[in-house]
Formats: structure tokens, sequence, C-alpha cells
């Protein structure tokens, strides 16, 4: 089936595509402007979206809707659903595609994984890269969050990301359009570190922001913190995202630090200084943590890359790559007076 045929079902369904086609890119396989000259429009209405937990694998491990949730598509939909998947989603190497980066991810040698391990990837080296496993992770790598939902995007899912893409609309389900001159590209999550964006969607892309390695900390006055990497658990949303503090026993528990922002340098530092004056630690403390947490996080992303320089193959290259790209971040920032 070529992709013009399923946009013709996408569109007979509702569903509106102009001006696109599908080719691959220095990103791989992606949507293109069929004439740069016009703006494309793609979306998404709101009954082609698909909750990831209607799903299923049948014999063959194709992606189909289960039984107890097909009434909750029209029956053509969840046709066209099924078929969208086999054609140009999980059908088309979805299934080796994550199997085979869980492979490599837990093949890296013990001082590497313990990296990733600081840098959030935790998770990730614990699981086996069983069918249902990888399902889920399919899944987690296309959807979006509407109000308190996910959902899955046919046709949107197979634009690429970049920091400085368009934004997705959601208007009676979910947009993207505007002027391109090449691929059209979406910035999936502002607030992603690049070691998020390859832990949750496996490619290697610069991002705006770095957050701290899961490290734990003294605080004068204040006894121990524990900084996480779990950017999801905000207290306040909005441009300077605010991290959750809870208690658990004697550690303060703290979703996540920023430690540098490309865009707002100062942001960070100030963000930081905010949080720990809820606990009433002097400003001056606080800058003093905040310097110790760059410092930190520098050592350990240069460690990083030089245990990924003595290590072979296309995953260190990768997380080098990253750490390199955090490193640039940070060392922008420093520049800047605060």
């Amino acid at each position: 089936m070529e992709f013009d045929e399923i946009l013709q079902q996408f569109r007979a369904l509702g569903g509106i595509a102009d001006n696109l086609v599908v080719r691959n890119g220095a990103r791989g396989r992606g949507l293109f402007a069929a004439d740069p000259a016009r703006p494309v429009q793609l979306h998404v209405p709101t009954h082609l979206l698909v909750s990831p937990r209607w799903l299923a694998l049948d014999e063959s491990q194709n992606i189909t809707i289960a039984p107890t949730h097909r009434s909750s598509l029209r029956p053509e939909v969840a046709t066209f659903f099924e078929q969208y998947q086999r054609v140009f989603g999980w059908g088309q190497g979805g299934l080796q595609a994550i199997s085979q980066h869980q492979h490599q991810l837990q093949a890296l040698p013990p001082r590497l994984q313990n990296y990733l391990r600081m840098l959030g990837g935790a998770d990730e080296l614990l699981q086996a890269p069983t069918p249902t496993y990888c399902l889920q992770k399919y899944c987690a790598n296309r959807q979006i969050r509407i109000q308190s939902a996910s959902w899955l995007m046919p046709i949107a899912e197979m634009i690429n990301h970049d920091v400085n893409g368009l934004p997705y609309v959601l208007d009676h389900g979910v947009r993207v359009s505007g002027v391109v001159h090449d691929e059209v590209l979406t910035c999936y999550h502002r607030h992603l570190d690049a070691f998020h964006l390859f832990i949750n969607y496996h490619f290697v892309a610069p991002a705006d922001t770095v957050l701290s390695c899961e490290v734990t900390v003294q605080v004068p006055g204040a006894g121990t913190f524990h900084i996480a990497r779990m950017d999801q658990l905000v207290d306040a949303a909005g441009e300077a995202r605010t991290p959750q503090l809870t208690q658990k026993g004697p550690i303060t528990q703290v979703s996540f630090v920023e430690i540098a922002n490309r865009k707002k340098p100062s942001q960070p530092r100030q963000t930081f200084t905010r949080l720990l004056a809820t606990r009433q630690v002097p400003a001056s403390v606080a800058n003093a943590l905040f310097d110790g947490l760059e410092e930190h996080n520098r050592q350990v992303l240069t460690g990083l890359i030089h245990a990924c320089q003595s290590t072979p193959g296309a995953m260190a290259s990768s997380l080098e790559q990253i750490a390199a790209h955090q490193l640039a971040v940070m060392a922008r920032a420093s520049q800047i007076p605060q």
C-alpha cells in the first residue's frame, strides 16, 4: 500500500492532510512538504485518536484493537488504524527496532550502565524486550497527552522532533500546520533534556535544557536532599517549572533540578534558590549548592564521554553525542552573567 492510499482513507474518515509526502531524511522516515511554497496542514480529529489501552497483539504480533475495546471506535476507524500500523507503523520494524535498542542498551559495560542510571535510564536497563514491553514502549514513543489521557495519532506520529519545530495544537484532536522548507518537524517536549529524549524516544537530539543527574546532597541546616530526574512531577508548570518536594523519612525528595537552560540562562538558579527558600535555606547556601551541582554534573558528563570513547558501538557513540550536547548547553549558560 502506498502512502497516498493511506492518506485517502485518512481523509475519507474526516482527517485533513494537505501538501504532505513521506520520505527518508536526516532523521529517518518522516513527513515533508510536497510544495515548500505552500503551508502543510494536518488534522487528526478526535474520533481518529486511539487510546494505547485499547491495543493488543495478535498471534502474528500485529497491533490490533482488543475485542473488549472495539466498540470504542467506529469499525472503519479500527480497520484503518490496524492497517496503518501494519503498513507504516509497528509492522514496519517497530518490534524489532525497540527490541534491538533494549539489547544494545543492556549489553553496555557496567561502567556505562552506571552512568545511565544516574541520568534517568535505570528502568530501561531492567526491562526485558518482550513483545508486550516493546508495544508499551512503542506507544509511549508516539502518544500525546490531552487533558488526563494519552492518545495515539495516526499520520501525525510520523512527524520527527526538533526543539524549534512547529507546535502541536490541541483543537478537536491534534493539528500541525505551517510553512516548512523541507521536513515537517514538531517539538515533542520542551522540558525534556537530551538524555530524556534518548531514553523516551531512542533518538539523539540537542535540547534547550539540562537536568541534574540523580544525586544525594547534604543541605546545611535542612538535612539530606535526594535529586531525581522525574521532571513530570511539578508543583507549578509554565516557563519556570517548580519541582515537587516530598518527605520520605529524613530525606527530602526533589523530583528534578534544572541546572542549565539555553534560552533562559538565569532561570535554573533562580528556581533552585526559590525552591530551597521554602525550606528556610538562605540564598547564599542555595547558590553554593547550585555551583556544586553544576560542577558535579560536568564531571559526570565528562566521565561518561571518556567511558564512551573506550567503548565500541553505536550505542556508546550516541551517549557520547548526548553528553556533548548537554555540556555545550551548560557552557553557554555559564558564559552569560546571572
